[in-house]
């Protein structure tokens, strides 16, 4: 009895141990199928950060690399932008005035020439030589560069070459107005344009002729230099132009002028 059931026993394990090794090669295919997965073991430390390139392209700053281009430009030159910012100056102050609101005498000496005609074939050469000029003026300075006034004339003629007992007076006024050149320095250089009329008495052997007219042209350059404030002396230059009725005449004049500034320069 016992050995039936050692025998039946042991039947037993060998049916269990057929069964076992008939399942075990089923139960095992799945490890072929697994096999290619060793040589597939040294793709992940190279295929993770590709796989995780391909699907994240988050990380932009990795795959631009700016700062290796550093070291190029190094080598060449650096260009800095320009700063359009300029800074504020300051306003340069104006140079003291020193004409503007002044009262400006002048006197002026010096020959003068006349030229033209008194009057329809009787020329004023003929009749009238050189003058001595004296010239009176006085301005009144409306900014530092303008003065405006009144201009007084007395011409005293001599006799021609060509006529002795010819001789004339010549009287013209009017106003003016003159510019000034620069400030703040002694020498004060100048020009004016001025209007005026003229009355000339013209004595000949047998009589005086008066001639009356406009002086619609006179120009005078010159040029003051002050040694004070208050005091100045320089040349001048004038041409002057008018007409006695129909008949142009014309004269050129220079000397000397002394001018007074009040309350000074």
């Amino acid at each position: 009895m016992r050995t039936s059931v050692a025998l039946r026993g042991a039947l037993g394990l060998v049916f269990l141990a057929q069964f076992a090794s008939a399942e075990t090669p089923a139960s095992a295919s799945p490890e072929p199928s697994a096999a290619p997965a060793p040589a597939a073991q040294p793709a992940p430390t190279n295929a993770a950060p590709d796989a995780a390139t391909a699907t994240a392209p988050a990380p932009a700053p990795a795959s631009a690399p700016a700062p290796a281009s550093a070291p190029a430009a190094e080598s060449g030159p650096v260009v800095v932008p320009a700063d359009n910012e300029q800074p504020a100056l300051e306003p340069i102050p104006s140079a003291h005035d020193t004409l503007g609101g002044h009262f400006v005498v002048g006197a002026a000496l010096g020959p003068r020439w006349p030229f033209g005609d008194l009057e329809q074939g009787k020329d004023q050469q003929s009749y009238l030589g050189a003058a001595l000029a004296l010239t009176l003026d006085v301005g009144y300075g409306l900014s530092r560069n303008v003065v405006v006034g009144a201009w007084g004339e007395f011409d005293n003629h001599y006799s021609p070459s060509g006529c002795a007992p010819c001789s004339g007076k010549s009287f013209a006024g009017g106003p003016f107005i003159r510019y000034h050149l620069v400030q703040g320095t002694r020498f004060d250089p100048w020009g004016a344009f001025a209007l005026g009329v003229r009355s000339t008495n013209v004595d000949t052997r047998t009589g005086t002729d008066d001639y009356f007219g406009v002086d619609f042209l006179k120009l005078t350059l010159g040029g003051d230099w002050y040694p004070t404030s208050n005091v100045g002396i320089g040349p001048y230059f004038t041409f002057d132009a008018g007409t006695y009725g129909s008949n142009v005449h014309t004269g050129l004049g220079t000397g000397l002028r002394l001018v007074l500034d009040f309350p000074g320069k």
